[in-house]
């Protein structure tokens, strides 16, 4: 892409030709962050070992530190081999596309690049951008914060740190009109016989709790 490090864009409804263009240049290895129905996210190819290195450059992130990934819909995982455990399917089927990170089995040893050698945190997000962006590519995006490892920064200096890294080239800045940041997604690992609480967030304990309840 040739645009401006920071592109502003119509949040609702992205057009078709950037997201064209946005989706060739992640398949060519770069970084962007895009807008979340929570927080921004700093996102790339999830199949890119190179991609994903630089990923962890920018946020000064450690090897062993697991990432996510992003894919259009739950119908596609089961290419990717990846497994929902029956007892979670209720959480998957009433809590996506939304603000809830699962973190699941799969047999894919491409997910080892992205620091787990057996399960792959998985987010289904409603965020217009990402839906079209994961179907255009047809493969899984990176899904992690857009900030420096291990920090919880202010709004303003968030985006002072955005503003920098996408002068520096380090990846573009997807940056609609508005934006309003929420708690961030939660994580909930279910690889085991039973949830386990990662990252509280979004979506509160009662709720996902009361899901399990109910489809017993």
């Amino acid at each position: 892409m040739t645009h401006s490090p920071i592109i502003r864009f119509e949040r609702r409804r992205p057009s078709p030709s950037l997201i064209k263009a946005l989706a060739r240049y992640l398949a060519d290895g770069h970084l962007a962050v895009v807008p979340t129905e929570t927080q921004y996210a700093l996102t790339a190819d999830a199949t890119s070992e190179a991609a994903i290195r630089r990923v962890r450059v920018v946020k000064g992130r450690e090897a062993r530190q697991p990432f996510s990934v992003f894919f259009a819909n739950p119908g596609v995982m089961a290419s990717w081999r990846i497994i929902v455990p029956a007892w979670a399917g209720p959480l998957a089927d009433v809590l996506w596309p939304g603000p809830v990170t699962l973190i699941l089995p799969t047999k894919n040893l491409a997910f080892r690049r992205l620091g787990s050698t057996d399960s792959v945190g998985v987010r289904i997000s409603p965020e217009p951008m990402i839906r079209a962006l994961t179907e255009t590519l047809a493969r899984p995006l990176l899904a992690t914060s857009a900030n420096p490892s291990g920090a919880v920064l202010p709004v303003r200096e968030e985006n002072e740190w955005l503003a920098q890294g996408a002068q520096n080239g380090d990846f573009l800045w997807m940056r609609p009109q508005r934006f309003l940041r929420r708690p961030p997604s939660t994580v909930l690992d279910c690889c085991g016989t039973r949830p386990k609480l990662i990252r509280a967030g979004a979506v509160p304990a009662e709720i996902w709790r009361q899901v399990l309840r109910e489809n017993r």
